[in-house]
């Protein structure tokens, strides 16, 4: 079984993931973020303010930790995560080891789904993840969740 996760990326990292010519494939984190993903998840891309709107889904091809040294050569030198050098050592300052999510078959939303929208769907006092949470655990938070076959799609039905 798949599940369909939700996650917040700055508006520059997470317009790359469309990039029809050049898209980014790798998500980069810290911590132990996204511990639970598996290949075929679903992960619903929201770019952060001052855009606040779901740009659209990829799917998860792989996730990994790794010593940062590794994890810089696997990206190819930050190249399919769109980031510099300087960026990365910056983020991963005083980090031993970081977290790599390859992602794969992205749908760029017609329309983008606006912050409101899922407010108007949930409560007007939800907010998106910091980082990432499981949709399928907010079940009990609308009636617009059904255990779907194609889950990001289902997941996104209620609110579109």
């Amino acid at each position: 079984m798949t599940n369909t996760y939700l996650i917040s990326v700055r508006p520059t990292w997470a317009d790359a993931f469309f990039n029809i010519h050049n898209p980014k494939t790798i998500e980069l984190r810290k911590g132990n973020f996204g511990a639970s993903l598996k290949p075929g998840d679903s992960i619903i891309i929201y770019a952060t303010m001052p855009v606040a709107e779901i740009l659209g889904i990829v799917r998860v091809a792989m996730r990994e930790s790794l010593p940062i040294s590794e994890l810089w050569r696997v990206s190819k030198q930050g190249q399919l995560a769109r980031v510099s050098q300087a960026q990365f050592d910056d983020y991963y300052r005083n980090q031993e080891s970081g977290i790599g999510v390859w992602v794969e078959s992205t749908q760029l939303l017609t329309k983008p789904i606006p912050l409101y929208r899922f407010r108007k769907a949930w409560g007007e006092r939800w907010q998106p993840p910091q980082q990432i949470v499981q949709l399928s655990s907010l079940a009990d938070a609308g009636s617009w969740y059904s255990a779907p076959t194609q889950p990001s799609r289902t997941v996104l039905e209620g609110i579109w």
